[in-house]
């Protein structure tokens, strides 16, 4: 008989009748345990091969080699899955380095919103000034979130495009789409068709609208923005006449209620209809359920109008987004937002910055605030303390839930809606506030933080500069809130004079950055602001801090505030014309003592913050130069009482 191969020549022999092994033995083991690494990996039998040296039966077949390995482990599905995870974190170690010593890309040189490294960040603070940090003040900090601030690779160069007779090359139309998608895109990251050439064929309206909102502050020949407002002016209420819109006339309506064209008045602002329409077609398309085609809703003529279920769902939760925003700004009542988001939400989170999850997870509790003040509003024509403190207490409870990551824009969107719901205190029946100088106070405060938080975000990534619409409009309730309180018996007892001029300072500084062009709405929001604090001297401080209108339910507070301005800037006009005549009668009575040193005695003793008087020489009219048409006009005060909705 054949001797038996060792087991180094071969795992496995063929048994026959007069081998006998006892079951215990080395050779019986190594029989039962040891097979070629290919039939180990397919968990198949191993049939070795009667002659030694020679390939098992499946390997011979598949003609491929047979190896043997004791050591060798198979390869399960979960060890593939940590591979293909160990691969995936190493390219990203290329892709985004820990270190600080590669060079930023073109989207980072001036920082992003959305930074890296959270932990790093300084903490929130209840203090009156937020610290910068060291890693935000550098420009070669990483970034968690970059968008896609390039164009994607093109084969031929873009194609220029005509509008109104004016020719605009492929190359400006580049210029365009860079700095759109480098500084407006990560606010509202919705564009699917990145390309312009690709763009413009899917729609002409989108087209014209990112390279308007690029113009707002990277415009190359002012003749084409002029040219841009009026043509989309036409196209965009043209586009709303269709029966059906499609995702790219969606993005484009979402788009200019982010960024709306600088012409818009308070009283005009068309947000609130491009958001309704936006939101019913979202629906129509099925897109709140993210999918993107959905058979139950793609029907009749919308059948054509799919998308992929990202797209669906990024769609959906920014349109949820800004239409809450639109109806916080303009104070009317909320849409329904509480829908299942739950696919949709899972569709991006592992694309969309953390940050505006977060954005969109506090809308829908706005929306329910809202929702509920208005029907407490409707019911009582006020809301008690105690339901705002309950409010109060449940987004307290809410912040930790939504929190993802701990960021200077994290914490501003926490003010933002910590202050919408606050402001409802100023809402509260006076038989019914017991603690509202307590509460007044904290609102203060979370008004005055708000303002801090937007300072560092502007220092560090230009928040301001290219703002989305809300956060303008969050800048101003804020100071309202400031300056109505800093005017009134209720300011705070521990600021100066000096401190609440650096306030007036800060506030009017954001404004003023918000603005893209001369004579928009920020700047004639600042001037309406600046010209109140620069004659408030000659007013008696109000009793109570900030009013409301409560039926304008989220917008309540600064239209009191806007109309107790306009109101204190028509008396201080009165005294001033009163004063001036006066002056003039003594002067020409005794023309002799019109000189510099007696004017200098017309001079008022300067007080405090808390006192009622300050400086003001009684020669110069502190009036002179304010547009009085624009105070009365823009904001649409018809005779003696405002109509902030009424036609421009």
């Amino acid at each position: 008989m054949a001797p038996t191969p060792s087991s180094d020549e071969s795992p496995a022999s063929t048994s026959g009748p007069g081998l006998t092994r006892a079951p215990d033995s080395p050779q019986s083991k190594i029989r039962r345990n040891v097979a070629c690494i290919s039939c180990r990996d397919s968990k198949v039998r191993c049939r070795a091969s009667p002659v030694t040296g020679q390939p098992c039966q499946r390997c011979a077949k598949l003609q491929i080699p047979c190896v043997y390995d004791r050591s060798h482990k198979r390869v399960t599905r979960r060890s593939k899955l940590e591979l293909l995870e160990q691969e995936l974190r190493s390219i990203k170690e290329v892709v985004q380095p820990k270190s600080n010593a590669e060079s930023p890309s073109v989207s980072q040189r001036n920082g992003t919103v959305f930074p890296t490294k959270p932990s790093q960040l300084p903490p929130a603070t209840n203090g009156t000034v937020f610290s910068l940090s060291s890693n935000l003040q550098s420009p070669q900090q990483p970034q968690s979130f970059v968008p896609s601030a390039t164009l994607l690779e093109k084969t031929e160069p873009t194609k220029p495009r005509m509008l109104g007779g004016k020719l605009v090359s492929g190359q400006d139309i580049d210029w365009y789409f860079e700095k759109y998608l480098q500084c407006y895109h990560p606010y509202l990251p919705i564009l699917r068709k990145k390309d312009p050439d690709e763009c413009f064929e899917a729609s002409t309206t989108l087209f014209w609208t990112i390279i308007s909102t690029a113009c707002r502050r990277y415009a190359k020949d002012e003749q084409l923005v002029t040219l841009l407002l009026d043509s989309l002016n036409r196209d965009v209420w043209v586009l709303l006449q269709a029966i059906t819109l499609d995702l790219e006339s969606i993005q484009a309506l979402l788009i200019i209620c982010t960024w709306p064209f600088p012409t818009i008045r308070f009283v005009t602002d068309p947000s609130p209809n491009f958001i309704s329409s936006a939101l019913n077609a979202c629906m129509l398309l099925g897109l709140h359920t993210g999918r993107g085609s959905h058979p139950s809703f793609l029907i009749g003529g919308r059948q054509h109008m799919t998308c992929t279920d990202y797209e669906a769902s990024i769609t959906w939760v920014f349109c949820s987004i800004l239409a809450q925003r639109v109806s916080t700004g303009n104070g009317h009542p909320p849409p329904f937002l509480q829908h299942n988001d739950t696919k949709c939400k899972d569709t991006i989170k592992d694309t969309l910055a953390p940050e505006l999850l977060t954005f969109f997870e506090l809308q829908k509790f706005s929306n329910r605030l809202h929702t509920a003040m208005s029907a407490q509003i409707s019911a009582n024509n006020g809301v008690p303390e105690t339901i705002v403190k309950m409010w109060e207490a449940e987004f307290e409870l809410l912040r930790p839930l939504v929190t993802r990551v701990e960021t200077d824009f994290s914490r501003f969107i926490m003010l933002v809606a910590q202050l919408e719901v606050q402001a409802y205190y100023y809402i509260s029946p006076p038989d019914q506030r017991p603690n509202f100088t307590l509460n007044t106070l904290r609102t203060y405060n979370t008004s005055q933080n708000l303002i801090n938080t937007a300072l560092t975000l502007e220092s560090t990534c230009q928040l301001l500069t290219h703002s989305p619409h809300w956060v303008y409009r969050a800048l101003v309730d804020a100071s309202c809130i400031l300056l109505s309180t800093l005017h009134s018996t209720a300011a705070p007892q521990h600021l100066s004079s000096s401190d609440a001029e650096v306030v007036a300072a800060q506030v009017l500084s954001l404004l003023k950055t918000c603005s893209v062009r001369d004579n928009d709405l920020p700047t004639r929001g600042s001037i309406i602001l600046e010209t109140f604090w620069s004659v408030r001297h000659l007013l008696p401080k109000w009793d109570i801090p900030v009013g409301a209108w409560p039926d304008r339910i989220g917008a309540a507070t600064s239209y009191w505030c806007l109309t107790a301005f306009k109101n204190a800037l028509q008396e201080a006009k009165n005294i001033t014309d009163g004063t001036q005549k006066g002056i003039d009668a003594f002067q020409q009575r005794f023309p002799g003592n019109n000189n510099g040193d007696n004017n200098e005695s017309n001079v008022n003793a300067n007080t405090d913050i808390n006192g009622q008087e300050q400086t003001m020489d009684s020669a110069i009219d502190p009036l002179q130069g304010i547009d009085w048409s624009m105070i009365i006009d823009d904001f649409g005060w018809i005779g003696e009482g405002p109509v902030f909705l009424g036609p421009a």
